[in-house]
């Protein structure tokens, strides 16, 4: 085994967390004097990789600086890598003269606990932690207020933005579940709801009820963390690895699998992916209805054909016939589209004497079962459009279970 991969080695003897972390990283070596403002993409107990704007030669020993948080320390140069560009950046590893929780995190993984003796006495020690009082930008407080198999909703006053990838660490009873994740739906000062993604759907489903029967065994509240995840290049090879497999698993879209895991029967789920097309209020009151066990838009399975018309992602006209897989008051499941649609875009549905106006929720992905499929949710929180029809199909419920209990 070569220095580097010695150096390599080292690093990741404990869990890399994705985590952006805004720090200064300065030369500690005169003749090579440099003082750069970089972001982390990963971190650990061992050291972290980082974005420079400029390449540093291996081997360099470098002052590391969160500023934020007033917290320094000394570390290695162990690796560097262009990443092209116009600017070009480069990707550097770096390897920590004193390993611990130098990034501050409150609940870091139980591999984050260094040994006693595995840092050297002559290694510059870091600097006290800063009192929790003290505000660092990187570092948010996270409750989850609901998980089901195929998503959670997390509060926090500092929650991602719509779209960005994430990694949940969340511990109960000495055991801890990592899963990833996309944010689908975020709401400042109040919180984030997050699809789970990237491992298959029947792995992902058994981890997430195995931490649900956990949750539901122990009365302890659950240490959770969340990271950014890193956005890597399409298909770069790292760790001796090709990733445009998992690149295309992160970029996966959220009805990718729905054959393997039952995802229509997950209310939490479908009100997550429907969030955004909701206000905020709307969104929470659902959100505790359906923690209670009520849904207030309770799904019907029912095939209706319906007029769909809009413009599809390359300014192309859609004027098609499609069924409903099934609905509810504000939204719907749509199969049989025909044309590119991406969520977020504006479609109109018209049945008889109805027209109105939907927004795409989640678009089913190519070449899986939910291929051709849309989940759309009205524009007008008022909505009638599927009114008439959730009425008769409610009576007509009503007269069957009146016959049942009068034959009985």
């Amino acid at each position: 085994m070569g220095p580097s991969e010695k150096t390599q080695s080292a690093i990741r003897r404990s869990t890399r967390l994705p985590l952006e972390v805004p720090v200064r990283v300065t030369s500690l070596k005169s003749a090579v004097p440099f003082s750069e403002q970089c972001n982390t993409t990963l971190v650990n107990a061992h050291g972290c990789g980082l974005i420079a704007p400029r390449a540093i030669a291996p081997a360099i020993q470098v002052r590391l600086e969160i500023v934020s948080a007033k917290r320094h320390t000394t570390a290695r140069v162990a690796e560097v890598v262009s990443l092209g560009g116009d600017p070009e950046t480069w990707l550097v590893g770096l390897e920590l003269d004193a390993p611990g929780n130098f990034w501050g995190i409150d609940y870091a993984p139980t591999d984050w606990k260094i040994e006693e003796g595995e840092s050297s006495a002559a290694q510059q020690p870091v600097e006290a932690e800063p009192p929790a009082t003290a505000k660092t930008a990187h570092l948010r407080r996270w409750r989850l207020a609901d998980i089901s198999a195929g998503a959670c909703y997390l509060e926090t006053a500092e929650p991602f933005p719509v779209g960005s990838p994430v990694l949940l660490s969340v511990r109960t009873a000495n055991t801890e579940c990592l899963l990833d994740g996309t944010v689908r739906v975020s709401h400042p000062q109040t919180g984030m709801g997050v699809e789970f993604t990237g491992t298959p759907a029947h792995e992902r489903q058994a981890r997430v009820e195995e931490l649900i029967n956990r949750l539901k065994s122990n009365r302890e509240v659950p240490k959770i963390f969340v990271g950014r995840k890193e956005k890597r290049k399409p298909g770069r090879r790292v760790e001796g690895k090709d990733e445009a497999k998992d690149d295309r698993r992160e970029a996966e879209n959220p009805a990718a699998d729905a054959a393997a895991s039952d995802e229509l029967s997950d209310p939490l789920l479908q009100l997550i992916r429907e969030g955004p097309s909701l206000s905020a209020e709307q969104f929470l009151n659902d959100l505790r209805a359906q923690r209670l066990g009520n849904r207030r838009d309770p799904r019907i399975d029912l095939a209706l054909p319906v007029l769909l018309t809009g413009t599809d992602v390359g300014g192309r006209p859609l004027d098609q016939r499609v069924f409903t897989v099934n609905i509810s008051r504000r939204g719907a499941l749509l199969e049989g589209v025909h044309g590119m649609l991406r969520p977020g875009d504006k479609i109109s549905l018209s049945r008889l004497q109805h027209r109105e106006e939907f927004r795409v929720a989640w678009v089913g992905e190519d070449d899986t079962p939910a291929a051709g499929q849309i989940g759309v949710a009205a524009v007008d929180p008022n909505t009638s459009f599927w009114s008439e029809v959730l009425e008769t199909m409610v009576q007509s419920r009503l007269e069957t279970a009146s016959i049942r209990e009068n034959d009985r």
